[in-house]
């Protein structure tokens, strides 16, 4: 999973459903006008929350990789015994 992709991934929202891209939009638009404060740290948790799942994102694709390695691995030496 890389920007390019989550950007793409992005637009695609915004071209598929424009209203309701737009709706969220003024709302949020209106919240932080409304109370900057508490908009702020709500952004700041989103940010976080985002980074911790690509994180864990990228770690998955590390460990399934690993395991993959590991089968095959695993399968190489059952054809040798065999």
């Amino acid at each position: 999973m890389n920007l390019d992709r989550l950007l793409n991934d992005a637009f695609g929202i915004y071209h598929q459903y424009p209203i309701v891209v737009a709706s969220v939009a003024v709302v949020l638009i209106f919240l932080v006008y409304k109370n900057v404060k508490a908009s702020f740290k709500i952004v700041l948790l989103f940010l976080f929350l985002a980074a911790f799942f690509y994180a864990i994102s990228l770690f998955g694709d590390v460990f399934s990789t690993g395991a993959k390695n590991r089968d095959q691995m695993i399968n190489k030496t059952r054809k040798l015994i065999d």
